[in-house]
Order: C-alpha cells, then sequence, then structure tokens
C-alpha cells in the first residue's frame, strides 16, 4: 500500500527542497494533515529597520515595495572644521560638521529604478530624482555586468573589492548628517522590481527555482521573498490566498480555488475487497468554534506611503480563536479587504470533509484531484491510500466559490512627506545699516537667499576674494526677495508717500508676507530694501501667485536718502528680517569695498551671484536735518540744525537720541558762489559768525551763501546737509 498527501509529493520531486514547498502548498489543502511549525519568515517591522549585521537576509523584492535594506559598506565618520568670524578683538566660532559615505543593499534580485527615499521618515529624494540633502548619490541596480563603484574601489583595494552583482545598492557619498543631529539616520528606500502588478504564479516560481509554477490570477503590488527556506514566503502567500496545486509530471502547479475546478471524475465506492469489510462514506462537520470569528490582515498599504496597513473581517461569535496574518506585501485598501473577507468566508465554508472507500479504476486519483459522489456532492482529495485494487480518501467540500465583494473602503488618514521640487538659489547682497541698539564697529554685508520654488531650504555660501574663494557657511532660513513689476519714482525723504505704490513678484509663489493697515511711522512698521533703498511700508495687499502690493511709503529711510531714485521695473526687493540674514563676518569691509558672494543649492548648475558696494552705513553718521541759517543782527550768520543718530532708539522719553559717538563734533563749512571761504569745528549743533568775522572774509553782502554740515564719527564723517542763504534774503 501506499499512501499520498499532498505533503509528501514536494519530497518525491526535489528532495528536501520540494518538500518544503510541498509542506507549504499542503497547509493550504488541510492543516490536520500538516501542522506548520511557528513562521519564522520576514516580519512586517523587518523591512522598516535599516540592518548592519553581517549575514543577514537581503529580501528579493518584487514589485514594488519600500525596504530599509541593509548597510553592506561603510566608511567612518569624517569630521570637518570651519572656522568663522574673529578679527579686531572678536573671538571666532568653530563648527564642527561630520559626513559618512555608505552603501545600502535593497534588493537580492536586480530592480528597475529607485523612486524616492525617507531619511528619519523625511523625504530626502523626491519622485522626479531630486536630492533634498547634500549628498552624491549613485544606484546600481543588480544586473550581471554591474561595474565596481568607484569611491569603494578606491578604499579598498580593487582586487578584493565586489561588485555585488545580482545585488541592488545605493551608495551615498559624502552624505552631510548636520540634518540628523550629526548621526546616520535610518534610511528606507521605494524601489520598483518592474511597472505594474506581480503575479502570485510568478512569486512561487521565483521562489521555488521553476519546481512550482500554475496559472494564478491573483496580483499584488509587491512582496519581499525571503525566510530561511522557500516554505516560509510562500506559506504566507498560501495562507492568505484562495490556492490549491495539482501534480503535473514531476511538478508542482497552482490555481486559484475561486476558479471554476478541473472535470470532475466520478466513484465508486465499495463496502469490501476479499475479506476485508469497509464502512460506509461518511460526512463530517468541524465545529466552528475550532475555526476562527475574526481574521486580522496587516500589509502594506499602497496608498499610505507603504505604512502598515490593518484589514479585519468577523464572521459570528461562535469562538474565541483569532487567525493573524503578517503579509509583506504592497496592496490597496481593497484587495486586502477583499483577500480577508475572502479566506475566511472560505474556511468556513470548507468546514465538511468527506471519508470512505472506493474501487480504483484504470485512472489513478492523486490528491488534489476532484470527485463527485453518488449524491452529486463535489469533493477534492486530501489523502489516498492505494490499495490493489481500491483506495481509501479523505477529502473536504470542493466547488467555484464567488469572489467575496467589497464595497468601498478608505486607506484613513496620511501626512505625507511634502515632495516639493527644490528649484534654483537666488540671492541678494545687501549693506545694512544699524536696525538695533548694538554698535557694530563696522560694516555689516547681509546675505538674502530663497529659491525660485517652495521647496528651496538653503544654499552653500562662498566669498570671492580677488582670485579666492572663501567658504563661509550655508544660508539661514528663506529669505523673501523678489523684483518689481513697476517703476517707483523719486519722492521726498522721510515723508509718506500717500500716492504711489509698488507691486513686487515674489521668486516663487509660497514666500507669504502677512497682510497690513496702517502707518509706517508705527515702531513695528516692516522694511524693505529696493535696489539699495531702504523703505518703511504701511500697508501690504496679498494679490496673489506671489504678488503684492506695498504703499504708504516713508522713503530714504536709516541713512538712505541718496537712494531714492527712479527704480525701475526688475529692481531687486528684500523684506528686511534679521532670521534670514546670513551676516558675512569672515573679513572686515571699507567703504568702496566690492563684496562678492556666490550660493551654491542642491537644484543648482551653477552658482547664484550677488554684489553689493560698500558704503560703510552701520558706521556712517547720519546727516543733520531740518537746518537753517539767517542774518544776524550785527549782519553776521547764524546756523543750526538737529543731529541724527545712526543707532535709533525711537523718541521715547522726550529727550535727544542716543549719542552713537564718542563725542559731539561738527564740520562746518561755508560757500559763498559755490567757492569754499572757510571751514570750522563746532561741538554743539549750531555755527554763528558775528558781522566783524564776515566783513572780514570780505564776503559779499548779497552772496548766495550755502553751509554743508557734516557730523564727524570714530570712523567716519556723514554726508554733507546743505542749508542755503539766497541772495534776495540778504
Amino acid at each position: 500500500m501506499a499512501t499520498l498527501v499532498l505533503t509528501a509529493v514536494g519530497s518525491a520531486i526535489g528532495g528536501p527542497f520540494g518538500g518544503a514547498i510541498g509542506a507549504a502548498l499542503g497547509q493550504q489543502v488541510d492543516n490536520a494533515v500538516f501542522a506548520p511549525k511557528p513562521r519564522e519568515g520576514p516580519r512586517l517591522k523587518e523591512l522598516d529597520v535599516q540592518i548592519s549585521s553581517y549575514g543577514s537576509q537581503i529580501p528579493a523584492c518584487f514589485g514594488k515595495m519600500r525596504v530599509a535594506g541593509t548597510v553592506i559598506w561603510a566608511t567612518d565618520l569624517v569630521e570637518r572644521r570651519a572656522k568663522t568670524g574673529g578679527g579686531k578683538g572678536r573671538p571666532s566660532t568653530v563648527n564642527y560638521s561630520y559626513s559618512v559615505s555608505m552603501a545600502v543593499a535593497l534588493s537580492s534580485r536586480p530592480i528597475l529604478r529607485v523612486g524616492r527615499i525617507w531619511a528619519d521618515g523625511n523625504l530626502i529624494r523626491g519622485s522626479a530624482g531630486d536630492l533634498k540633502v547634500d549628498t552624491q548619490l549613485r544606484l546600481y541596480n543588480g544586473h550581471g555586468d554591474q561595474q565596481l563603484d568607484p569611491l569603494m574601489a578606491s578604499a579598498e583595494n580593487i582586487s578584493q573589492c565586489p561588485a555585488y552583482r545580482g545585488i541592488a545598492y545605493a551608495m551615498f557619498e559624502d552624505l552631510q548628517l548636520a540634518d540628523f543631529g550629526n548621526r546616520v539616520p535610518s534610511l528606507t528606500f521605494e524601489i520598483f522590481e518592474r511597472e505594474g502588478t506581480v503575479s502570485i504564479t510568478e512569486i512561487f516560481h521565483a521562489a521555488t527555482r521553476g519546481v512550482v509554477r500554475g496559472e494564478s490570477q491573483q496580483l499584488v503590488s509587491g512582496f519581499a521573498l525571503s525566510g530561511a527556506t522557500a516554505r516560509e514566503p510562500l506559506t504566507l502567500l498560501n495562507d492568505s490566498f484562495s490556492l490549491e496545486c495539482r501534480t503535473q509530471g514531476r511538478d508542482l502547479m497552482i490555481k486559484d480555488y475561486q476558479r471554476a475546478p478541473d472535470e470532475p471524475c466520478s466513484i465508486v465506492p465499495i463496502m469490501s475487497e476479499n475479506a476485508a469489510r469497509f464502512d460506509r462514506p461518511r460526512e463530517t462537520v468541524e465545529p466552528a468554534s475550532r475555526l476562527p470569528h475574526v481574521m486580522t490582515l496587516r500589509y502594506y498599504d499602497s496608498e499610505r506611503d507603504y505604512q502598515t496597513s490593518l484589514q479585519r473581517s468577523f464572521r459570528g461569535q461562535f469562538s474565541a480563536i483569532d487567525h493573524n496574518i503578517e503579509l509583506p506585501a504592497v496592496l490597496d485598501t481593497a484587495k486586502a479587504k477583499q483577500i480577508v473577507e475572502q479566506r475566511l468566508l472560505e474556511m468556513h465554508g470548507q468546514r465538511r470533509s468527506w471519508r470512505g472507500d472506493v474501487a480504483l479504476r484504470k485512472e489513478r486519483l492523486f490528491p488534489g484531484d476532484h470527485f463527485v459522489d453518488d449524491t452529486g456532492g463535489r469533493w477534492q482529495i486530501l489523502q489516498i491510500e492505494h490499495r490493489f485494487g481500491s483506495a481509501q480518501i479523505v477529502a473536504r467540500a470542493s466547488g467555484a466559490s464567488a469572489i467575496f465583494p467589497v464595497n468601498e473602503t478608505s486607506p484613513g488618514r496620511i501626512v505625507p512627506s511634502p515632495d516639493v521640487l527644490i528649484g534654483d538659489t537666488r540671492i541678494c547682497v545687501v549693506e545694512l545699516p544699524v536696525f538695533g541698539l548694538t554698535d557694530p564697529g563696522k560694516p555689516i554685508v547681509a546675505v538674502y537667499a530663497g529659491g525660485t520654488v517652495a521647496g528651496w531650504r538653503r544654499a552653500a555660501l562662498s566669498l570671492r576674494d580677488n582670485s579666492a574663494q572663501i567658504e563661509i557657511g550655508a544660508t539661514t532660513q528663506s529669505a523673501i526677495i523678489g523684483s518689481s513689476l513697476e517703476p517707483l519714482s523719486p519722492h521726498t525723504p522721510h515723508l509718506i508717500d500717500e500716492r504711489r505704490g509698488l507691486r513686487v513678484q515674489m521668486v516663487n509663489a509660497g514666500m507669504d508676507i502677512a497682510n497690513r493697515s496702517g502707518s509706517p511711522l508705527d515702531g513695528d512698521a516692516p522694511i524693505f530694501w529696493l535696489s539699495g533703498e531702504f523703505i518703511r511700508y504701511g500697508n501690504c495687499e496679498d494679490l496673489g501667485n506671489g504678488v503684492y502690493r506695498f504703499s504708504r511709503l516713508l522713503r530714504g529711510c536709516f541713512g538712505s536718502e541718496d537712494a531714492v531714485l527712479h527704480h525701475p521695473v526688475s529692481s531687486p526687493f528684500v523684506l528686511i528680517d534679521s532670521d534670514s540674514a546670513h551676516i558675512v563676518d569672515e573679513r572686515i569691509f571699507g567703504a568702496g569695498d566690492i563684496v562678492q558672494v556666490e550660493a551654491m543649492g542642491l537644484g543648482d548648475l551653477t552658482p547664484a551671484t550677488g554684489t553689493a558696494r560698500i558704503k560703510s552705513l552701520a558706521i556712517t553718521p547720519l546727516a543733520p536735518v531740518h537746518g537753517y541759517m539767517k542774518r544776524a543782527p550785527d549782519n553776521g550768520l547764524s546756523v543750526r540744525w538737529i543731529r541724527r543718530s545712526r543707532i535709533d532708539n525711537g523718541w521715547k522719553d522726550g529727550v535727544d537720541q542716543l549719542m552713537a559717538e564718542e563725542r559731539e563734533q561738527y564740520r562746518v563749512a561755508l560757500f559763498a558762489q559755490q567757492n569754499l571761504v572757510g571751514e570750522w569745528v563746532v561741538d554743539t549743533p549750531e555755527f554763528t559768525l558775528s558781522g566783524n568775522q564776515y566783513s572780514q572774509m570780505g564776503l559779499d553782502e548779497f552772496a548766495n551763501l550755502t553751509a554743508e554740515i557734516r557730523q564727524s564719527g570714530r570712523y567716519a564723517q556723514s554726508a554733507p546737509a546743505a542749508i542755503h542763504l539766497p541772495s534776495s534774503s540778504a
């Protein structure tokens, strides 16, 4: 006699490896015949955690998956030291940065391409292939002609450096770690072994090296094949999908259980054979209490960036059994719901079993065959014991099952990492006056930078000094910069322009400025820079698409009276904000110097450049204002003016502003008919010339007189304040 069960078919075909296959498929036929050991295959979490342990298994990926991968090569952390600031008694700042180079294995079979990449859950490579961090990335698809990576080959003995043919991997060169707390982040990769879905049949065929074939119509978006033997992943698939197998020659054939069975054969039950007597065929029904009433499927959700999702099916309250399946496959919500509902429905539908003795015919019967009993019932053979002229059969209920309908499902809420392009860098180099109460003691040069799209974050800055290039760090947060859409005509400085406004187009529509309605004389009135002129504004209106209109303008602020000119269309615009200003401290600039700055962002093919000519705004006193000149009673001259301070703390207490200089001192130059006739230095904001002094200078009584007043500071003199006394006033 010979007893055949489905678990033994594999051993007969392919030895121990085939036995594992047969065991996996045997579970689908009858768990009572072959009780599987606890599963040791891939857990869902194993694809989410990056590992680097020697001997770790690299999964073979089908379709599209999100995997953490295995670090197969890495350098030590590379420390870089950069010194900024210092000079004239100021302490310098030493900044340390760290980077690493490493290779991460993704799949033990070739892939088509790599999509998005996440680091600590944040997107660092977009779907368009754009990198959002500072690194060089090389991708190897795992084909048989794969070449050595140049970095790895240079670091290792080239004769001992593997090309990792057959393994898809990613090589990061100089991955900057500042964004990750100066540690190596946990990476996950979206990989595509192909475009489109994958058949269950193909996964079985690959896992068994062609031993198992079939024609299953069931599809998944992706699957990670791993485990100590082929049994483990195939058991998972078999536990999740409705499959059955048949022998065909020396091969195993799988097909979908939902499909109509092959044409069943007929049987002839017998009650005796020779001297042996047999019981009549009987049907039994497994108690519902032995079957699960809840089935749970955990999987990777293609609609939620491959995050782990869960679907449940309930079937009455007749048992306390909860059957859980962890399937390392990528599914959509509807497919996952259909699988779990269908699987639990079929488990309950297959509770009926048949046992009996039949006469053998010319055609031999095998496990997996279907037959019809004398009542018309359909059965599938699970186990058959052959005798000389008869056989004993154990079978289960058979028949095509309808596909379980699934109503509309929702994948749930997800907050994905934003995937926006980085764009090109735009910069403006601006010399600043003193905005606070601290005397800087040197000119202040700031770099404001932004990007052409909202995904821009920062750029590396360098200072061009003659033929040398000095690295000065990176930009701060994105500045609000743009260009004017219309010309701005000159206007009297320090008087509010109530008539004209200015429309500005920002370099990207994501740059946001708060709407405002007020006075430019308010203490919190914002400031913008327009082609050298500092302007306070009272009103700001968002016109949409990155266009703003500014009105109630106070022109020529902070000593920029000489820049109150005609500003043409496309004049550069910067909203002054200390948080977005990168102050250049690497060297001290003098009046007349040209500052040239280059910025290189991740999305730039060539550096963005900006220049500024130094006027020493922060250390130059402001020109006096409100001056007047008149004749004295003795026919002399009396000249008075009001001092301004380059350190402006407002007029809060009714007294004069702070004295920013070491002492108060002015240089007075007197001109007659545009000819210089005398210069004086005074310590108060007034100057007098007696009648005798006036006559001794030989000045005409009716001459056109002009006095130019300059305040003397510690570092420079102010621009002149011109005060006139025309001849008609003599």
